[in-house]
Formats: structure tokens, sequence, C-alpha cells
């Protein structure tokens, strides 16, 4: 039996927990949902799992410099 690369896409529904900077006139409008993000500052947690994968099956969407939807492994 051969072995063939491919490429594929895939989705993943990621949850996770971390810590961001925000910018607020208070600490009362930040409990009100009431600032600007201003960057992540720290994950502290994260999980993914992938939930949907599809075959690349045209050239003009395969990265890496591929021209070939699929390739023999030498």
């Amino acid at each position: 039996m051969a072995t063939f690369y491919i490429q594929e896409e895939y989705k993943e529904y990621v949850t996770g927990t971390r810590i961001v900077e925000v910018f607020a006139d208070s600490k009362q409008d930040v409990l009100d949902g009431d600032y600007e993000m201003n960057e992540i500052y720290e994950e502290i947690e994260a999980d993914a799992e992938c939930y949907e994968t599809n075959m690349i099956d045209n050239p003009n969407y395969l990265g890496h410099g591929w021209t070939e939807i699929v390739q023999e492994k030498m």
C-alpha cells in the first residue's frame, strides 16, 4: 500500500481562558461591559476540538508551493 500526502482545510472550536488588558474610565464601566480591548496579556488555558475537515481539491487553494492535489510519499 502506497503513502500519499494531501492538504486539507479544517475548522476548530476553541474554548479557553485568558487575561485581557482593557481600557475604561472606571472599574464600574468594565463591569458594565463599557471598555475597549487593548491586548491579550496571557493565555491561561485552551482546548480545541477539530470538528470538520475537507480535502482541498482545487490546486488554486494549495499552500506551501504545492501544485498537485495528491503527492506520493517518496
